[in-house]
């Protein structure tokens, strides 16, 4: 006879501590391996998220530099019918930009410089506030009105609004603008 072989009365008790362990051991691993997924799925949505904040900026920053050139080559002058973007605010009543102003319809101008080859729909925003003139730093404002060859200057804020690839996320940037 063999020396490992037993017979069925003298076979030795095993416990399963091996399987037991085994078990545990499984168990750990798959604990490990659902982390690591869940981790790599939140990484992908922060970088989708991040993703379109870039976008919504870029499109702002594109939409508020066109502006600017629109003020500049004289596009934008009719400011005195408050509607369609163009506003002439009073300062007791502060300034019409508001959140609300960005959903209605006509209170904005649509954004028609140069293409954006990333963003697509919804096109971004602007709204151009004729402000107040003011003087140039400098200049003597008790002779401003006296002396016609430094006349007051006409001030803009221009806000901008664009909006990320999938619609979640929104920017807007305003700037001050003579």
């Amino acid at each position: 006879m063999s020396r490992y072989f037993y017979p069925l009365s003298r076979r030795p008790k095993q416990s399963g501590v091996v399987m037991f362990v085994a078990l545990i051991l499984l168990l750990i691993l798959s604990l490990l391996g659902v982390t690591a997924a869940r981790m790599q799925t939140v990484e992908e949505r922060m970088a989708r998220n991040d993703d379109n904040r870039q976008l919504g900026a870029q499109a702002a920053e594109a939409a508020l530099r066109s502006a600017e050139d629109g003020l500049l080559s004289g596009l934008y002058t009719n400011f005195a019918g408050n509607t369609a973007g163009l506003y002439d605010p009073l300062l007791s009543n502060g300034s019409p930009v508001t959140p609300a102003i960005w959903g209605t319809a006509g209170a904005t101008l649509p954004y028609t410089g140069p293409p954006l080859a990333s963003v697509t729909v919804p096109v971004p925003k602007i709204v151009i506030e004729n402000l107040p003139a003011v003087a140039i730093a400098g200049d003597d404002i008790s002779m401003s009105s006296l002396n016609p060859a430094s006349p007051p200057v006409t001030v803009y804020r221009v806000s901008a609004q664009g909006v990320g690839a999938d619609s979640t996320s929104t920017t807007t940037l305003q700037s001050i603008f003579r």
